[in-house]
């Protein structure tokens, strides 16, 4: 019996240290285990990213316009003559440059005007005869101061109406000149036609005359003031012949055929521009000085705009504020952002804060 007892007893002994030695070798593991699933949750994916620095500048925003070319106001002249007149030969055709003096048109007088000519050289005649005629009367006592006055008086219309005819041209052909040199903008008449006294003949646009007229939307129009600068180039040469105008006078209504209100740009007088030519423009409407980033840089999320840097390899979530846009840069602010921070513009969508990234080299 006291064998039995001591059998027992031996066994549990041997039963208890078993389950110790099991319970010790499983605390053993377990700290093993957790320490790898730390690591793998450390190590998390890696999403490969490119970045820029954020930069602080200003950032100007502008419009792009479109015109063309037009006389300045006041520069057109027209040629005209004060009596009727039949067109010989037309000398000048539009968009032709001339000189000083060189001819635009031979004329000569009408039919019309021939007759009136007559007229006056006949008037003129006939009231010097009447004259010298008063004159032997009141030599003899037989005509009156009066009738002397009123025969000096006939005499003198007559007399101005005939040298103004001929100090006209009304007397014989004459040729046209131009009174300064410009530009050819419009021929009104042709060869062989009658044209009414006073009627435009040739247009001529004084030299270096020229100016810009730009359609503007009426919005943009409200930003802009007289006397500002514009970049102009030819739509066809944008870059050979760039030049930069100013604001001359901006319209106060809206032009009914292009729905755009006009701006008027007046230009350097040696600039080459032709007349008519199509324009393109550009007009910086604001400007601000804060940070700029790429606008790939700047995303948007549940109606609000985000931003991620890189800090000690892992991607930094920032809520931004966008400013001014100007060709592919956007400025922005936010709180944790500073020039030179390296802000995320290619790899941004798959990114989430905390992330670990890998900078990749600008290609």
């Amino acid at each position: 019996m006291k064998f039995s007892s001591r059998s027992v007893l031996i066994t549990f002994v041997i039963i208890c240290l078993a389950i110790d030695g099991l319970w010790v070798l499983h605390k053993g593991e377990t700290p093993k285990a957790n320490a790898k699933e730390e690591t793998a949750v450390d190590a998390g994916p890696v999403a490969s990213v490119r970045v820029a620095p954020i930069k602080k500048k200003t950032i100007s925003a502008s419009v792009s316009v479109f015109g063309d070319v037009v006389p300045a106001p006041g520069a057109v002249r027209v040629a005209s003559v004060p009596y009727e007149i039949r067109v010989d030969q037309v000398m000048v055709s539009a968009g032709q440059k001339i000189s000083r003096g060189e001819p635009l048109l031979e004329v000569e007088p009408s039919p019309d005007t021939v007759l009136q000519l007559k007229q006056a050289e006949n008037s003129f005649n006939i009231s010097k005869q009447n004259l010298d005629h008063i004159k032997q009367l009141f030599d003899l006592k037989l005509a009156t101061n009066t009738q002397i006055l009123k025969a000096q008086e006939v005499f003198q219309q007559a007399s101005s109406q005939l040298e103004s005819l001929k100090m006209m041209g009304v007397d014989g052909k004459q040729v046209i000149r131009a009174k300064e040199s410009g530009l050819i903008s419009s021929v009104n008449v042709q060869e062989g036609a009658i044209v009414a006294d006073g009627k435009p003949l040739v247009g001529v646009i004084s030299q270096n005359r020229l100016e810009v007229r730009l359609g503007v939307e009426p919005h943009d129009a409200e930003r802009l003031i007289s006397g500002q600068s514009v970049s102009l180039s030819p739509v066809n040469e944008p870059i050979q012949k760039k030049i930069t105008g100013k604001i001359r006078k901006i319209s106060r209504a809206v032009n009914t055929a292009t729905r755009l209100v006009d701006v008027f740009v007046s230009i350097p007088g040696n600039c080459d521009f032709l007349l008519g030519e199509y324009i393109r423009g550009r007009i910086e409407t604001a400007s601000s000085f804060g940070l700029a980033v790429p606008r790939s840089a700047v995303l948007p999320e549940s109606g609000k705009f985000v931003l991620y840097t890189v800090r000690d390899g892992r991607a930094v979530k920032h809520f931004v504020q966008t400013g001014l846009e100007s060709g592919n840069e956007v400025q922005v602010s936010g709180i944790g952002l500073k020039p030179g921070d390296e802000a995320v513009v290619l790899g941004n969508y798959e990114l989430r804060n905390g992330m670990n990234v890998k900078v990749e080299k600008a290609q």
